[in-house]
């Protein structure tokens, strides 16, 4: 469903390696990105659709402005990321319809949205990004998409030239860190798109969305509410739940919302164009298959489901019908897991071999449907599912077996377990370990993370609000423990110092990121950033789990429970 190109090659990083990720790093899971040194012929250049130019390419050469003239001429899009030092010759200026003015050092410099360009569609008005900046002065036929001020003046930072069958985006500004603005990466990876050949594009209309199973006072189906109420290019159009209170308590939070008893009732609302499940996971297959044959985009509550082959039913299904599907799997945008994702990529700790991860403490359990294994799948598809898509995350791919113990001791009143440990095992060697328990009355840290260079340590950090106030006196409120984001610890060894340690410090907030990734993706073509078949590995190794443990089998292969 995404118009993001197959194939782009870039040329011309060759010194400018940290760029280089950050491109390829962009591309991931949109498309096919190569990197070369020196420019292909002009048949294999027009077979990309698109090509990001560095500023280690050969401008000064003639022949190969020529092929990339030819190519833009034929229909590939052309992205220069970066002014070379000596400039632009005469020949790519006219080309580019850009003309580079006196380059600036490299820092940080606020860039700001000009016009109303697809490529800068759903951004911030302003936003922040490291690098070095050449100015550009425009010529006839080219539009500004991004200015950047300078000394108390606004000059143009990246402008769009369009042809008939392809696009020239000039960034006059070069990312040189890796923490770069996203926004930024997401200009230069919409350059490459298909769209951005139509000068007549327009935004959508608000997507209509529908919600089943409301559970008004803090459940998942009200913070969907609330997240598709802040989310622009997303409108809150209906609610189905069996419950009349939960449908009156929706009516009241949303008043704009019509409410629907049934699934059925809300399937026929040609307003809904996106479905949320927001039931128990046990019904999850089901209401998400029949959606689908209604022909809504489908986004299913965490776990998608409880079995691979389900996963994959729903996978079939939502490619033979062209819908998307996606699993709410929002906590990859917490803050604390993304500072690590980031140390790890940035090669803090060098190569992870060991992953460890901890939720729980000794508390009973709730007495709700989450506590019952026959429609929550069991206590590991709680916060497992998180926690071991944090881990497949940071390994980049699922183990190849699977074990798991479990512990029923203590709370006799609910049927899912006190205590679950699972322990998986990659081919080459490398291990995890996710441990939830509600008996453990001292927590172990949440993230305890091994690289060949060093360790990162995550401890839980519960957030407890005091108050006194008459004629009650003092009183607390504990906040869940798993809701705060670690204080996290990075020790590595150097060779001539020992052991180094420094805090990690978190990552910025993205509020509703996944939702805002969602009405990206259906309304400009973004890559989707949580794919069902991500989500199917989680499921795989979720259900390998609950068989080793309630099997007693030592080691559980996935191909044994994926399809």
């Amino acid at each position: 469903m995404s118009p993001v190109s197959n194939r782009v090659l870039a040329i011309g990083f060759k010194t400018h390696k940290n760029t280089a990720k950050m491109i390829r790093t962009t591309f991931s899971g949109s498309a096919d990105i190569r990197f070369v040194f020196q420019p292909l012929e002009l048949g294999e250049i027009c077979a990309c659709e698109a090509i990001i130019l560095g500023e280690d390419f050969s401008f000064d050469s003639e022949s190969d402005f020529e092929v990339i003239r030819q190519a833009v001429q034929k229909g590939t899009n052309l992205i220069i990321l970066g002014i070379p030092e000596a400039g632009l010759t005469h020949n790519w200026q006219e080309l580019a319809g850009a003309t580079p003015l006196n380059s600036k050092p490299e820092g940080e410099w606020f860039l700001k949205i000009q016009g109303s360009s697809l490529l800068t569609q759903r951004l911030p008005m302003e936003f922040a990004a490291v690098g070095t900046l050449t100015p550009l002065k425009l010529h006839d036929g080219s539009e500004p998409i991004l200015s950047a001020t300078v000394a108390f003046s606004d000059q143009i930072a990246a402008a769009i030239k369009r042809f008939p069958d392809s696009t020239i985006c000039t960034i006059g500004f070069r990312p040189t860190s890796s923490h770069s603005s996203a926004h930024l990466m997401a200009v230069i990876r919409r350059s490459a798109t298909t769209v951005t050949r139509r000068s007549d594009w327009k935004a959508s209309a608000p997507l209509g969305v529908g919600i089943i199973g409301y559970g008004a006072g803090g459940g998942m189906g009200n913070y969907h509410s609330r997240a598709v109420s802040e989310v622009a290019g997303l409108d809150l159009v209906a609610v189905a739940d069996s419950d009349p209170q939960r449908r009156a308590a929706a009516e009241a939070e949303f008043p704009n919302v019509h409410t629907y008893r049934t699934t059925e009732d809300l399937a026929q609302d040609s307003r809904v164009g996106i479905v949320i499940i927001a039931t128990p996971p046990v019904s999850h297959t089901g209401i998400a298959l029949a959606m689908l044959d209604a022909g809504k985009h489908v986004i299913a509550e965490k776990p998608m489901c409880l079995t691979s082959k389900d996963a994959q039913q729903l996978i079939a299904k939502a490619k033979a019908v062209d819908r998307m599907l996606s699993v709410n799997q929002n906590r990859r945008w917490d803050r604390d897991f993304r500072a690590i994702a980031q140390a790890v990529a940035d090669g803090k700790i060098g190569e992870l071999f060991n992953i460890e991860t901890f939720v729980g403490g000794f508390e009973h359990p709730c007495r709700a449907w989450h506590s019952e294994e026959s429609v929550s799948g069991g206590a590991v598809f709680d916060w497992g599912s998180h926690h071991i898509d944090w881990i497949i995350q940071l390994y980049g791919s699922a183990p190849v077996k699977v074990s798991a113990t479990q512990h029923k001791r203590v709370w006799h009143d609910v049927t899912n377990v006190d205590q679950v440990r699972v322990h998986m095992i990659w081919e080459d060697g490398r291990e995890a370990e996710f441990f939830q328990s509600d008996i453990a009355a001292i927590r172990k840290p949440k993230y305890f993370i091994q690289g060949s260079f060093g360790t990162i340590i995550g401890n839980y950090r519960p957030i407890i609000e005091e108050k006194v106030s008459l004629p009650l006196g003092y009183q607390e409120h504990e906040y869940h423990h798993a809701e705060a984001p670690a204080t996290m610890k990075l020790s590595r060894y150097e060779s001539e110092c020992g052991l180094i340690e420094e805090s990690l410090p978190l990552a910025k907030p993205q509020q509703f990121a996944f939702h805002n990734n969602v009405a990206n993706h259906l309304l400009l073509g973004e890559p989707l950033a949580v794919k069902p078949e991500s989500a199917a590995e989680v499921i795989a190794v979720l259900e390998a789990a609950q068989l080793s443990s309630t099997t007693n089998s030592e080691y559980v292969p996935l191909s044994e429970v994926s399809c």
